[in-house]
């Protein structure tokens, strides 16, 4: 029998990250998009807590990560604030793909950082997916790593790459030239990830500017004109089983936090239309707005579950295309939700949802985002 309830463990989990997601995340949403980046004492508080280490012990970690614990962590967090969630996340996602694809040696180079209680909350990673031409899907990776004696000579383009500007490690997703696969479905045999040095000739890094949401997630976008890269910073054996994992692993926490996200405009949205008076009785027992609700929570429930599904494939002993059809489909399915369940907030704020006053339209952007 099908059991969805979470461990004792992981209930213990949930309760703290919702905590900090209430008590730090949600009230420095606002304050954090003014300034552009997570705030530095959330970030060493984020350390103590053990929920950004999800690294093993041997590494300095709380422990090797799972899929379906992390995917509760991340849609608490993405409950406080889908930007600060997204900025937390992105970060990790650069360590995770050393730890899933990389080889012993480059783990113990760059993971220990971000688990040293002294310098945990000052390290930044990044990992470049997505691309101008298409979205977070694997099938759309079009970059490519082409080798050549010692080195790979790079070329293509990386957009929205979560502290893209400044990071260590700075992990890329390519394929490996001739590997391109057909239209609509990717050669995950040619997938390769590759770490990018600081300073290199031949790569253009672009902070995004001005952007419309995630502004509390700082990004970049990367250009590859011919830049040579050495063999050594490739993570592990090009087309090793890790990079696909990791890459589903990021779209898999993308959509926990688009879940979390979606549930935090519906509570929202609950919590005004109880509030709100209007000919003498609460909106929320107009028809209009109930069934909008509802069908928001109905959404919800269904994103949910697909989303607890790919993560437990992650978990387990699932073929590799199974794993990334699964965990594309659930992120489709979360980020479209999120971007109608944060609209319908709105809508049913009517004018003041779009105040400042309320997080409500800084939600919306936030979701468009996520694209």
């Amino acid at each position: 029998m099908l059991n969805f309830a979470p461990t004792e463990e992981q209930e213990e989990i949930r309760n703290l990250a919702r905590s900090v997601a209430v008590e730090q995340l949600r009230p420095r949403g606002r304050d954090s998009e003014r300034s552009g980046d997570i705030p530095p004492e959330l970030m060493r508080t984020l350390a103590q807590t053990g929920l950004t280490t999800p690294f093993p012990e041997s590494l300095g970690g709380s422990g090797t990560i799972e899929a379906v614990t992390y995917t509760v962590i991340a849609e608490e967090l993405g409950f406080g604030d889908g930007a600060l969630a997204m900025n937390i996340l992105g970060s990790l996602m650069g360590p995770l793909t050393v730890l899933l694809a990389g080889d012993e040696q480059q783990q113990h180079q760059y993971i220990p950082p971000f688990c040293d209680e002294r310098s945990a909350s000052t390290q930044r990673g990044s990992l470049a997916f997505a691309e101008r031409t298409g979205g977070y899907e694997l099938a759309d990776i079009r970059a490519t790593a082409h080798p050549e004696g010692d080195h790979y000579i790079v070329n293509g383009a990386k957009r929205d790459v979560i502290h893209g500007s400044a990071s260590s490690p700075r992990v890329v997703l390519l394929r490996i030239e001739g590997t391109e696969g057909t239209e609509g479905s990717a050669d995950l045999d040619g997938l390769c990830a590759l770490m990018i040095p600081a300073q290199i000739d031949g790569v253009r890094i672009r902070t995004d500017a001005q952007k419309l949401g995630l502004i509390a997630a700082p990004s970049a976008s990367y250009d590859f004109t011919n830049a040579s890269v050495a063999a050594s910073c490739m993570l592990g054996e090009p087309g090793n089983s890790g990079v696909v994992r990791a890459a589903t692993l990021f779209n898999i926490l993308r959509t926990g936090v688009a879940c979390g996200m979606a549930r935090g405009a519906l509570e929202y949205a609950i919590n005004y239309a109880r509030d709100r008076i209007a000919f003498g009785r609460p909106i929320a027992s107009y028809q209009g707005i109930a069934f909008m609700v509802a069908e928001m929570a109905m959404k919800l429930d269904a994103a949910r579950l697909y989303t607890w599904r790919a993560a437990t494939q992650w978990d387990g002993d699932v073929d590799l295309a199974s794993l990334v059809r699964d965990a594309e489909a659930a992120q489709r399915q979360a980020i479209k939700l999120a971007k109608s369940a944060t609209l319908d907030a709105v809508q049913i704020m009517g004018g003041a949802g779009f105040m400042q006053d309320h997080p409500a339209e800084m939600w919306v952007r936030n979701a468009a985002a996520m694209e």
